[in-house]
């Protein structure tokens, strides 16, 4: 493993993710300033997702056939003009089009980061190196809303947007001078195929769907949960909105300090895999439901730390499995469908969760995603159990 280049790195998509977090407590409200409705709201974070999803496969391909570097340092510029475009758009159509090219340029960066970490990795080190890596996510997002929400209170509302600018161009810069172009990865089988008929093997693959059933279904409770959660809790505990962010902060830095840990139990345990997806999965998902019963801050803390800690244990083995998975078909091929999963879920989500609140009530609404998570977690690990020459493949 290149020290330098793992942590240039990580540095950067810690820095890309601060950038991205600094706009999340004051991008509602800026919406709101332009005339946007709740529907047209929903749409607009709809957008960031849905750019994810669509990307994250192609662009993931187009890495491992063309090198990695020009792909960051071009998703760093486009996130940097995208902040500064922020702050001109005066319509939920023009804040809906700088959310889809803030997640394509997301694509850009911090998928094309991972796929470069797999590269790097060893052979049996999936589990510490790239949950290591992970940590730079969770770090730039816990530390981003607070952040955002100074600079937004200290200065204007607008303020958010040109930090964002500013911490993407100081991520490009250590880019440009201290990562190399990666090598190019192409296999055998697939170098003579059409593009797109080249993307098939990896979502064909039958480990990769089980990682992309869990994946998915828990990119839907998830966010239905960071959509609805503060509603639920204003309601049943009378909370106010700083406790409300207390809660979030607490589940995003839990899911921060615990990534790291369960990412070497994975490798130290690598026949136990599955039980780590299972049984990390199922306990999150049960958490979810219990979500719904909560009235108390310390009901909802106890709750969301269970539930990040086991998601920790349940995401760490995920992503062995897909880095293992990465050295067949392509990390950036690897890295795209397991985006795309958990993009899919983040559309889908709040969107279920808002048409059940309005059928029956939140807390239903938090049960049923719930249930959702758990059959996900059962149907990724049906299908995880693989076959005997897959698991030497992968090898």
């Amino acid at each position: 493993m290149k020290k330098r280049v793992f942590i240039t790195l990580f540095v950067a998509t810690a820095v890309a993710m601060l950038g991205l977090g600094v706009i999340t407590p004051i991008l509602p409200l800026y919406a709101k300033s332009v005339g946007a409705t709740g529907i047209e709201l929903g749409v607009i974070f709809a957008a960031f997702a849905l750019s994810r999803g669509v990307f994250a496969p192609i662009i993931g391909r187009i890495s491992d056939q063309r090198g990695r570097k020009k792909l960051m340092v071009a998703g760093l510029v486009l996130l940097a003009v995208v902040s500064v475009g922020f702050v001109f758009a005066s319509s939920a159509l023009s804040l809906t089009l700088m959310r889809f090219l803030q997640g394509f340029a997301t694509v850009l960066v911090t998928l094309v980061a991972q796929a470069y970490i797999g590269d790097l990795t060893p052979v049996g080190q999936e589990g510490r190196v790239l949950n290591l890596f992970f940590m730079s996510f969770f770090a730039g997002q816990a530390a981003g809303p607070a952040f955002g929400g100074y600079l937004s209170d200290r200065f204007a509302i607008t303020a958010p947007f040109y930090a964002m600018a500013a911490l993407s161009l100081v991520a490009l810069l250590l880019i440009l001078f201290l990562v190399p172009e990666s090598t190019v990865v192409e296999t055998s089988e697939e170098r003579d195929a059409p593009f797109f008929r080249s993307l098939l093997p990896v979502f064909r693959d039958r480990p990769m769907a089980g990682i992309m059933a869990y994946m998915s279904t828990r990119g839907f409770y998830r966010w239905g949960f960071n959509t609805f959660f503060p509603l639920l809790a204003v309601k049943a505990a009378s909370m106010s909105m700083t406790g409300v962010g207390i809660i979030l902060s607490v589940y995003m830095l839990t899911g921060a300090v615990t990534q790291f840990p369960f990412g070497l139990v994975a490798d130290r345990y690598p026949s136990r895999k599955l039980t780590l997806i299972l049984t990390g999965g199922g306990v999150s998902a049960l958490a979810m439901c219990a979500v719904a019963l909560g009235r108390s801050m310390t009901a909802y803390i106890v709750l969301t730390l269970v539930m990040g800690i086991a998601s920790s244990v349940s995401r760490a083995a995920a992503i062995a499995i897909r880095t293992e998975r990465g050295r067949i078909y392509g990390q950036g091929a690897a890295t795209g469908a397991f985006a795309t999963s958990f993009s899919l879920g983040q559309v889908l989500g709040p969107i279920a969760f808002g048409a059940i609140a309005d059928v029956a009530s939140i807390p239903v609404a938090f049960v049923v995603g719930g249930a959702i998570g758990l059959v996900g977690t059962l149907g990724g690990v049906a299908l995880l159990r693989e076959r005997k020459e897959d698991r030497e493949e992968a090898r």
